[in-house]
């Protein structure tokens, strides 16, 4: 039998598990927030990178973490040309996050 074997963490979180997380203030995570939505109008993150739905703020980890790394670049004028494009799935490599298919019955993969 074969099956996917999926680790993952939760790809969104509120501001106070994102504070939490990186150990950041709440304050920082609202600034960085609202950068983070500048940059979804200018086409660096899609639609999907904040869900806003009144009091429900769910910010995707993935963007970010992203966005802490080219923070500096990204809001310097001449330096964000120079930005990586957003790669989610080089990021999700990373971090640890992966999918694997398990074929039941192989040497270390048994129950």
């Amino acid at each position: 039998m074969v099956y996917t074997e999926s680790i993952r963490g939760y790809p969104y979180m509120k501001k106070e598990q994102l504070a939490k997380e990186f150990q950041i203030s709440t304050g920082t995570v609202r600034t960085r927030l609202f950068e983070i939505e500048d940059e979804i109008k200018t086409g660096r993150y899609n639609d999907y990178a904040v869900i806003r739905d009144g009091n429900i703020i769910l910010i995707n980890v993935l963007v970010f973490i992203d966005y802490l790394t080219y923070r500096r670049q990204l809001l310097d004028r001449n330096a964000r040309k120079y930005a990586p494009a957003f790669h989610p799935e080089k990021l999700v490599q990373m971090i640890g996050w992966s999918n694997r298919a398990v074929v039941e019955g192989e040497s270390g993969n048994e129950a």
